[in-house]
């Protein structure tokens, strides 16, 4: 029974109550030790349907370093549904949990894919709740799987429960999951709670503790008949928090020697089995069952069906942390002899190591690798680390590290990868290769300066394929930092340096010195270097088709100024890098080829790519490539009047910009802003984000000196300061001289025209914008609603009906609701009532809405839609009902039809 608890219960309870209905939600239980989060992950089940599945895991500390422990735990009741996973995720969560080939690998994305995807399927039997405790020692590959499959559950009858230790940091960042705060009892409860013990004792037990009820219960299980009746002193100190381990580890110290053994071994093994607990005890000449039974008749351990599990948790920390380090490795080393061979004994004998050991470290380094091979970097690395603790070769612990390095970046957790590699920098033989990592850690979520400082340490260190991956970087980093001469430089280093038996050092090179030659003027040679880049990457197997790399084939076509020439290959080579759960260049490559989509006036593309760009780089940890995700997004959230969310990307795009240091970036986050508000029709702030930028004039996206003034002499019109207008507009155009690129021709005229007096004359420039912006959906559209607009002042309404139907059709068909309704008000201005082109109009799609539409329109089935999203098919078929009820469609082909111009590639 469940003492209060009243609106902790409640809250589970709703969530399974909407469970039953369909929809997913998970939720984290925080809470000091012993203050109940156990206690309602435990009567969570009895809330639920009798036909609810029930999956459990228990965090470990011993455990924490074992991959996939806690999701093999989780997932093993349904492993019969494995078989109805689409292959690729199917395979790679095999391959992780030990159920298949260790070769079958596609990274952790696509484990946590294939997680999301076996409970989804467990759903459709019935709903599913999947209680994990004290998540805080839960391996991090585990706590990766079930974080990423809670967050993108969404249509399916499916609850997570986390329960973690506040104040002990998680193994990977709960971002986007619920938390519940879970305090300490009230007055009344406790008293129920200590039931037989007077009400002046358990107020002062309630106060010393904070209500917390596991010190409460042990506090009185210590105390005397007097003292329970409040007739002797209690005793001090009180236990609570870390002092409740302090209480326990008194409890152990009253253990027989052999009881403390058994004690001992139980918490360094890694799993619960008697077996080899027993077979250690003994091997050391101790009755094993007298030991056990003495153990759990002490109330430290719970025994039946083969297993030894801790009465609570605490125990396990307390027994730990009582134990000196040798006795720490006497348990180790005994479990080890009792394991048979494999990985689990090698593990067990490497903690009992002490000193140096090759043969040892070798056999780790072995374990480590098919860690690896399963997904399991976040234990890779720490078994890379230990091996090169142990070995006595210098250039293979050098090496072994390195691997500790790697592995962590892989893992997403660039603290540790950091921290090691300070570390390994002081081991020669690895150290390019640890300065190529580390600058990789830095480039992607830390600083781009400091990246580039580290990717020069590296090429000048480094030989070989590893020199030409770190100048390659060099060469983006400059360009992102705007190093025309770096840029250059580094390119033409690479270019000397490249072995031209290797088709990857070549085509790095290539592609390398044509971006630099095209960025610095000379187009035609930078071309011939681009192009001959593209058939390397197209013509050589190893790298058709590599993840890496889908990056550069990607800006090959956008150093070409041709989008078009991606659409014969991106889409093979995105599919390639899902289906290998390649979520970092994945979420790179969408953010470019979003940009690309919304110049060719393709903003269902563009807006779903955008929305999945920022999905897949925070999964992956890629913050510096998010902040132009983001600008994107927000533009097309607010295009569609989401407002609220467009705020959120343009904060989000201000936090990355300054953590990566892109300061020369963040001028183009204050435009988006700008456009943002100028959606809201908040004129002033569009004023107060821009003034100060007019005044030191930069050059924006377009190519053009003064960028900020368009946005700016509108907003200055809107609130009546006309001959401010006025000037900035003259003075734009007077900055950019002809020639122009066809963007830039058409704001510069859209903007003259703005402040035009002569209605013929403004007439003329806005039909000149017009037919410069040619496929740009949003600027030729907004262009012939400020052309309509102007047109009705004069009171040719007949002329600006015109321009209002084409532009309103125009936004309408690209989902652009917002500016839709502003040119339908225009037009009704004019006296015609103006009818929406499509149903609901007024209730845009979401970006995940509108990727599923995509998919859909390309043929897809609903699993294949859910494999390459990462989603569910009952997600997907969620999303997909509200495209049909938000469009007024009936059918996929109708579907397929409305969307088949849009999202290519």
């Amino acid at each position: 029974m469940v003492i209060g608890r009243g609106a902790e219960l409640g809250r589970i309870r709703a969530l399974l109550d909407a469970a039953r209905a369909g929809h997913s939600a998970a939720m984290l239980l925080e809470g000091e030790a012993g203050v109940g989060k156990s206690t309602l992950l435990a009567a969570a089940p009895d809330l639920a349907d009798g036909g609810t599945t029930v999956l459990r895991a228990r965090g470990v500390e011993s455990e924490a370093g074992l991959d996939h422990a806690a999701l093999l735990e989780v997932l093993g009741p349904v492993r019969d549904l494995l078989p109805d996973l689409p292959p690729r995720p199917a395979a790679a969560l095999s391959a992780a949990l030990g159920w298949g080939d260790a070769d079958a690998t596609g990274g952790r994305y696509l484990v946590g894919a294939g997680t999301l995807m076996l409970l989804a399927r467990a759903a459709e039997r019935g709903p599913v709740l999947v209680l994990v405790d004290d998540l805080q020692w839960v391996d991090r590959e585990s706590a990766q799987a079930l974080l990423f499959a809670a967050r993108r559950l969404s249509a399916d009858a499916v609850v997570t429960l986390f329960a973690a230790r506040s104040g002990v940091p998680l193994p990977v960042a709960a971002d986007g999951v619920e938390r519940l705060a879970v305090g300490g009892l009230a007055a009344a409860e406790a008293e129920q709670l200590l039931d037989g013990v007077s009400r002046g004792v358990v107020d002062r037990l309630r106060q010393a503790t904070d209500g917390n009820p596991l010190a409460m219960l042990e506090t009185v299980a210590r105390l005397n008949p007097a003292q329970r009746v409040g007739a002797g002193p209690l005793p001090e100190p009180l236990p609570v928090g870390d002092r409740l381990e302090r209480d326990y580890a008194r409890l152990l110290a009253g253990l027989t020697p052999a009881a403390w053994r058994a004690v001992l071994l139980l918490a360094a093994s890694h799993d619960e089995a008697e077996a080899p607990v027993v077979d250690a005890l003994e091997a050391a000449g101790l009755d094993a069952a007298a030991a056990l039974d003495e153990a759990q008749s002490r109330g430290v351990v719970d025994i039946g069906s083969g297993r030894v599990t801790f009465r609570h948790p605490l125990l396990r920390s307390a027994a730990w942390s009582v134990a000196t380090a040798t006795q720490r490795r006497d348990a180790h080393r005994a479990l080890a002899a009792a394991l048979p061979a494999g990985a689990e004994r090698v593990l067990q004998a490497a903690a009992a190591t002490a000193g140096r050991n090759d043969a040892l470290a070798e056999e780790l380094a072995s374990v480590a690798a098919s860690m690896r091979a399963r997904s399991g970097l976040a234990s890779a690395s720490a078994a890379f680390e230990r091996a090169a603790a142990l070995s006595k070769d210098s250039d293979r612990a050098a090496g072994w590290l390195a691997d500790a390095v790697d592995d962590a970046f892989l893992a997403g957790d660039t603290e540790r990868a950091r921290a090691l590699g300070q570390r390994a920098l002081d081991d020669g033989p690895a150290r390019a290769r640890v300065l190529y990592t580390l600058g990789q850690v830095e480039e992607f979520s830390g600083s781009i300066v400091r990246a580039a400082e580290l990717q020069e340490e590296a090429a000048h260190e480094g030989t070989g394929l590893l020199r030409a991956r770190a100048l390659h970087g060099l060469v983006v980093i400059r360009y992102r930092l705007g190093d025309m001469a770096g840029m250059l430089a580094d390119a033409e280093r690479l270019a000397e340096v490249a072995d031209e038996a290797d088709p990857e050092q070549r085509m790095l090179a290539a592609y390398s010195l044509g971006a630099a030659e095209i960025y610095c003027g000379d187009a035609a040679r930078g071309r011939e270097l681009m192009l001959r880049a593209l058939d390397l990457l197209e013509g050589e197997p190893t790298l058709r088709d590599d993840p890496r790399h889908l990056l550069t084939a990607l800006l090959v076509a956008r150093w070409l100024s041709d989008p078009m020439i991606a659409f014969g290959y991106l889409p093979r080579r995105m599919d390639a890098a899902r289906e290998r759960g390649a979520l970092g260049p994945l979420a790179a490559a969408n953010t470019l080829a979003c940009w690309g989509l919304l110049m060719l006036g393709d903003h269902a593309g563009g807006y779903a790519m955008a929305g999945e760009a920022v999905e897949l780089g925070e999964a992956a940890g890629y913050l510096s490539e998010l902040a132009a995700a983001h600008i994107a997004l927000a533009e097309e959230e607010a295009g569609r009047g989401r407002h609220d969310e467009a705020s959120r990307s343009i904060a989000a795009a201000h936090r990355l910009v300054a953590t990566a240091g892109l300061a020369d970036v963040a001028e183009f986050v204050y435009e988006s802003e700008a456009y943002c508000a100028a959606c809201r029709g908040d004129h002033q702030r569009v004023i107060a984000l821009l003034e100060p930028l007019a005044r030191v004039g930069g050059r924006g996206t377009r190519g053009d000196l003064l960028s900020v003034a368009p946005e700016l002499v509108g907003a200055y019109l809107a609130v009546g300061r006309v001959e401010d207008a006025t000037t900035l507009a003259h003075r734009y155009a007077e900055v950019n001289p002809p020639p122009h690129t066809p963007q830039a021709a058409g704001v510069i005229a859209r903007t003259a025209a703005l402040v035009e007096t002569d209605l013929d004359a403004a007439i003329t420039l806005f039909e000149t914008a017009r037919e410069a912006f040619g496929p740009d959906v949003l600027e030729a559209g907004r262009t012939r609603l400020m052309h309509g607009a102007r047109l009705r002042r004069a009171g040719q309404r007949i002329a600006a009906r015109e321009q209002l139907r084409a532009a309103r059709d125009a936004f309408a068909a690209a989902d652009l609701t917002l500016w839709a309704g502003r040119a339908a008000e225009e037009l009704a201005a004019t006296g015609e009532t103006a009818r929406s082109r499509q149903p609901h109009a007024d209730e845009p799609l979401t970006s995940q809405e509108t990727r599923v539409a995509l998919l859909v329109a390309r043929g897809m089935t609903n699993k294949e839609v859910a494999a390459a999203l990462f989603l569910s098919p009952k997600t997907v078929e969620h999303h997909l009902g509200n495209v049909f009820r938000k469009r007024g469609l009936r059918s996929r082909t109708e579907l397929a039809r409305a969307f088949a111009a849009a999202g290519q590639p």
